[in-house]
């Protein structure tokens, strides 16, 4: 099971690397900034993406405020009146960036901000975005590099610029606080999005140990947790790692739901 789900997320690692020309870091940006969106913005982190590819941000990826510049604009948060310098000094920054390279960003409309909470908020996750490009924009290379899970947490802990410490959103000061991507975020992360990529890097490139490092990174991280995983324990099924977690949520979803019961092991037991 713990396969058969790895290998239906790699269906998305496969198209994104299609459409990037086959080049791995632009398509692991890609993957990386579909899963700032979460659930509620995948599509608006994805157009963003797309839009502000990888090779632009590495033009100035020396300069946080310029790749923060590049990210917001494109995003279309810089598009209203602002009252504080640092808003008003990106909008600045993005006018003269987006006349240079004729970028259009995207309508803000697409932005959901409406039952997230405020550490969820597309804005905060748009600056820890921009943390991370301007740390690494080599980062698929750092992740094949990467020796262990923490490792691969210390890599996507990053601390956004200092207007975020006091800000959920622009012009709305906030108490202080660490805007730094939190442990289950990164989490989530490594199980949806990197460990799927390198679990299909290592299998396109017959590197069969890179394959076996993707499974024992599950084996390693903590279950997640949430309402299919509590049905679970109900049942008295307690999950203990991520790859137990991993194969029970691709169970309820692509064999009890889909009463794929006669191709189930268990479902076929049971009826036996």
């Amino acid at each position: 099971l713990l396969v058969e789900r790895l290998e239906s997320k790699t269906d998305m690692v496969a198209k994104v690397l299609t459409d990037t020309g086959n080049h791995w870091e632009e398509a692991f940006y890609r993957l990386l900034s579909r899963h700032f969106g979460l659930s509620v913005n995948v599509e608006p982190f994805e157009w963003l993406a797309s839009s502000t590819p990888l090779s632009l941000l590495s033009r100035h990826r020396h300069q946080l405020f310029q790749v923060e510049a590049l990210l917001f604009g494109q995003a279309g948060l810089l598009e209203e009146p602002f009252a504080d310098e640092y808003p008003l000094a990106l909008a600045k920054e993005y006018r003269f960036l987006k006349h240079k390279y004729q970028l259009q960003p995207l309508d803000r409309s697409v932005w959901k901000f409406f039952r997230l909470r405020p550490a969820g908020f597309p804005t905060v996750r748009v600056a820890q975005l921009a943390a991370l490009t301007h740390r690494e924009t080599n980062l698929f290379s750092a992740v094949l590099e990467a020796q262990s899970v923490a490792d691969m947490e210390a890599l996507f802990d990053v601390s956004p610029s200092a207007y975020w410490l006091t800000h959920y959103r622009f012009d709305r000061p906030s108490v202080p606080l660490d805007k730094r991507p939190g442990e289950a975020f990164i989490h989530r992360m490594l199980i949806n999005t990197v460990i799927p990529a390198l679990y299909h890097y290592g299998r396109r490139n017959g590197q069969h140990d890179v394959c076996d490092a993707a499974l024992a990174m599950l084996e390693t991280l903590p279950p997640e947790h949430n309402k299919v995983m509590e049905g679970w324990q109900a049942l008295g099924e307690r999950a203990t790692q991520a790859a137990h977690s991993q194969a029970l949520l691709h169970l309820k979803k692509h064999y009890c739901d889909a009463r794929r019961c006669l191709e189930c092991p268990i479902g076929t037991s049971l009826i036996r």
